[in-house]
C-alpha cells in the first residue's frame, strides 16, 4: 500500500498533464484557425466592397460627370458664371473618383489580380517611397512564379506591413527589397535602414509583425528579422515554393 499510492498518484498526474497539454494544443490550433478565419474574413469583405465601389459608386459618378458635359452643350448657351459652377462641379467630382479609385486599390490591389504579385510590389514601393528623399532599390527574379490567389494576397499584405514598420523609422535615407526564387523556395528580403521613431510610432509593431508572421506561417514559411552593424534592419520572408503556388488554404 506505502508504494502503490504515489505511484497512483504519479500516474494520475502524469495523465492530467498529458490532458493539460492536449488542451492547451487544441487552444493554440483553435486560435490560430480563428486568426486565418478574421483575415480571410476581412480579405473577401474587402474585395467585395472594392467591387460594389467600382461598379455601383464609379457608374453613378461617371454618369455624373457625362451629364455635366451634356450641360455644357445646351443651346441657348450658360452664362460665363453658370460654365464655371459647372466645371467646378465637375472638378470636384474628378477628384472624388480619383479618391474612389485610391479607396478601392487599399482596399483590394486590382494590379495584384491584373498584372501579378511583382507589380503590385513596385506600386506599393513607389507609394510609400515615391514623395520623399530615400533611395528604393528592387530586385526581382526574371521570371514571375504564378502564384494561388490567397498566397499572392498574403505575400502582398506581408509586403505592406513591413514597408507600413519601415515607413515609421526615423532617418531613412535607403531601402532594398530583393525577392528570389531558388531551390524551391520563395524569399523576399526588406532592408532598412534609420532607427525607430517613438513620436510617430503610435503602435507596438508587434502586432503587425505577429499578424505577418501568422500569414507567412499558414503558407508553411516563417519571418526572421535581423540587425547589421551599420544599424540597418532585415526582414526576411521565406516560403516553400509549391506551397506558395498550390497548397495554401486547401
Amino acid at each position: 500500500m506505502t508504494v502503490s499510492a504515489p505511484r497512483s498518484c504519479v500516474r494520475a498526474r502524469r495523465a492530467e498533464v498529458a490532458t493539460m497539454s492536449i488542451s492547451v494544443e487544441e487552444t493554440l490550433l483553435e486560435a490560430e484557425g480563428l486568426v486565418t478565419h478574421l483575415q480571410n474574413t476581412a480579405e473577401l469583405k474587402d474585395t467585395a466592397l472594392a467591387h460594389e465601389l467600382h461598379d455601383e459608386l464609379g457608374g453613378l459618378m461617371g454618369a455624373a460627370v457625362m451629364d455635366l458635359d451634356a450641360v455644357r452643350r445646351v443651346k441657348p448657351a450658360l452664362s460665363q458664371n453658370a460654365l464655371k459652377r459647372v466645371e467646378r462641379v465637375k472638378k470636384t467630382l474628378q477628384e472624388a473618383i480619383d479618391l474612389k479609385r485610391r479607396v478601392i486599390e487599399e482596399l483590394r490591389p486590382s494590379i495584384l489580380d491584373d498584372f501579378g504579385l511583382f507589380a503590385a510590389l513596385r506600386w506599393q514601393l513607389r507609394k510609400t517611397w515615391g514623395n520623399s528623399a530615400v533611395v528604393s532599390t528592387q530586385t526581382y527574379p526574371e521570371v514571375e512564379p504564378k502564384f494561388e490567389s490567397n498566397a499572392a494576397i498574403a505575400l502582398f499584405r506581408t509586403a505592406q506591413e513591413a514597408l507600413l514598420i519601415a515607413r515609421k523609422r526615423a532617418s531613412v535615407k535607403s531601402a532594398d527589397l530583393t525577392i528570389r526564387v531558388d531551390q524551391g523556395n520563395f524569399s523576399m528580403r526588406f532592408s532598412v535602414d534609420g532607427t525607430p521613431n517613438a513620436e510617430t510610432q503610435s503602435k507596438d509593431p508587434a502586432m503587425i509583425l505577429a499578424s505577418m508572421r501568422h500569414r507567412i506561417r499558414m503558407l508553411g514559411g516563417k519571418v526572421a528579422i535581423s540587425k547589421t552593424e551599420a544599424g540597418s534592419t532585415t526582414l526576411t520572408v521565406s516560403v516553400p515554393f509549391q506551397r506558395a503556388i498550390a497548397e495554401v488554404n486547401k
